[in-house]
């Protein structure tokens, strides 16, 4: 029987990896988060309240859902990590480290999953042409690329010391129905913007690596569940594509009359891109990859929907 705590379980990624998980036959779900907030979930699962950062309500609620596998989403998000350090220390760091510490003292727990970050390479110039590969060197530009470094480094510590198999997903990324927070958001803000049928300028050019959110939520609950032969401590790419931030927007233009441009004067992305992701789908064969072309579309869709229910407007861009 599987029983599955989630770190951050009410924001875009958490809510959505809920869903997929109980798709998969997940037979009991805890979300542990400090909002009580369920606007995301599409299922009645049980909220425990507690801050990530605070290592006793961390360690208090794994004794008392006492999972059989764990997934780690709760995190400070890039901008907030830039202008509050030691906040973005006390959640991606000692956060991390209460839940793992938390963890060890199981006898349950069947894998840990743990969410990183493509950030962890560094801007796109710092590697050579072709695929970027989980054996680049990492090159942290950003007190968030740090951050996840040393959460995958907790990750592997934690296997060696337990044995139980951890798996961190490097993204990067994400748009689609629910994203609303974190620089990379911006994509997914111009496809609501077409929802609205209102203009949108983007504030960085240059490429990207996508993920849609259902193939970034399916990925971690295969993550999760999938490959119950898999015994080790594994760093992988989630599926993606890599597409110039130019094309992405003549996709979605397609789907509205309102222009969604990229200015003049806007900057070069810093983002890495061109992530390979061979070795995830040796490890975990049927992770997805939706089209750019259909995940925008289906994004917009759902954003006019929002829109002609109320539930969008000119105050989400």
């Amino acid at each position: 029987m599987s029983k599955i705590l989630i770190t951050g379980p009410t924001g875009c990624i958490g809510a959505a990896t809920v869903n997929q998980l109980i798709q998969l036959g997940a037979d009991e779900i805890v979300g542990f988060s400090r909002s009580a907030d369920r606007s995301r979930l599409e299922h009645d699962i049980e909220l425990v309240k507690g801050d990530i950062a605070d290592g006793t309500s961390v360690r208090a609620a794994v004794q008392q859902v006492r999972p059989t596998h764990i997934i780690h989403l709760a995190a400070f998000q890039t901008p907030d990590c830039q202008s509050q350090p030691f906040r973005g220390l006390d959640i991606n760091v000692a956060g991390t480290i209460h839940l793992f510490q938390a963890a060890a003292e199981l006898d349950s727990l069947e894998r840990l999953v743990n969410a990183s970050s493509s950030a962890v390479y560094g801007p796109r110039a710092a590697h050579p042409a072709g695929e970027i590969t989980v054996r680049h060197p990492v090159v942290p530009g950003s007190m968030y690329s740090y951050w996840k470094i040393c959460g995958e480094g907790i990750a592997e510590a934690f296997h060696m010391e337990s044995g139980v198999p951890t798996v961190s997903l490097r993204l990067a990324t994400t748009y689609g129905p629910g994203r609303d927070a974190g620089y990379t958001s911006a994509p997914t803000t111009a496809l609501k913007a077409a929802g609205l049928g209102l203009p949108f300028a983007l504030p960085y050019r240059g490429r990207e690596h996508y993920h849609y959110v259902h193939d970034v939520a399916v990925g971690f609950a295969q993550a999760c569940l999938a490959n119950e032969t898999f015994s080790g401590s594994g760093t992988f790419n989630l599926r993606g594509q890599t597409a110039d931030l130019a094309a992405f927007l003549e996709l979605a233009n397609q789907h509205t009359d309102a222009p969604l441009t990229i200015p003049d004067d806007a900057v070069d992305t810093p983002f890495v891109y061109d992530l390979e992701n061979t070795e995830v789908l040796d490890t975990f064969p049927d992770m997805p990859l939706t089209p750019l072309a259909d995940g925008i579309a289906a994004s917009i869709a759902f954003f006019k929907e929002q829109a002609a229910c109320g539930k969008l407007s000119a105050d989400d861009l």
